[in-house]
């Protein structure tokens, strides 16, 4: 769920220790799959239904642009989530990232179907990507960029030990804005209020 009432303001998390994580399954009529030819339109048509993208034709381009060139990385490190039903209804990815002066690990366009939101499926995502960090051996830390708009998943981030990034501009960072520590800590500020609250009217 996307929360677009909100300034957007983009945000990074990192985890210092990947291979510590609470271990969340999927509910029951849900299974992992790995991706296979033709998944690509599953893929855009998961980012669009969310409202990552603001149409399915950017979707394509920006699945032809960073996962199509590596098909070995695509087919080893993209986890897909599918009903009884063989429908695809989620989706992320453990993906190359160049945001800190070198290739680190980051947890990359995860998504699930709104319809298919509350049922414990995102967290079950994080888990998998956590583990497969672990199954293909990399080091170090991982990390993920979000926004302001997407504190729901903020929050499971949260309880999987992302912590906020709150240092200077990272390279490559796609804002051009020269005042990115003020904007970060407003960001963060309003994130947290949102998840306070968003707590609060579920109980």
């Amino acid at each position: 769920m996307l929360d677009k009432t909100l300034p957007h303001i983009g945000v990074l998390m990192e985890k210092a220790d990947p291979a510590h994580y609470p271990a969340f399954d999927l509910p029951d009529g849900y299974t992992f799959c790995t991706y296979e030819e033709g998944m690509m339109d599953d893929w855009i048509r998961l980012q669009y239904g969310v409202g990552k993208t603001e149409s399915q034709e950017e979707a394509a381009r920006i699945f032809k642009q960073e996962f199509m060139p590596f098909p070995k990385d695509l087919n080893e490190k993209s986890v897909f989530v599918k009903d009884n039903a063989e429908t695809i209804v989620a989706s992320a990815m453990l993906w190359n990232g160049n945001h800190f002066g070198k290739t680190l690990q980051r947890l990359h366009w995860l998504a699930v179907a709104d319809e298919h939101q509350g049922k414990g499926i995102g967290r079950a995502l994080v888990a998998r990507i956590l583990e497969l960090f672990q199954e293909l051996k990399y080091e170090g830390p991982i990390y993920l960029t979000s926004q302001t708009w997407s504190y729901p998943a903020i929050a499971i981030y949260l309880q999987f030990g992302f912590r906020p990034y709150l240092g200077e501009k990272p390279e490559n960072w796609k804002s051009v804005s020269e005042r990115f520590q003020e904007e970060n800590e407003t960001a963060w500020k309003l994130i947290y209020d949102q998840i306070k609250t968003y707590y609060h009217n579920k109980k």
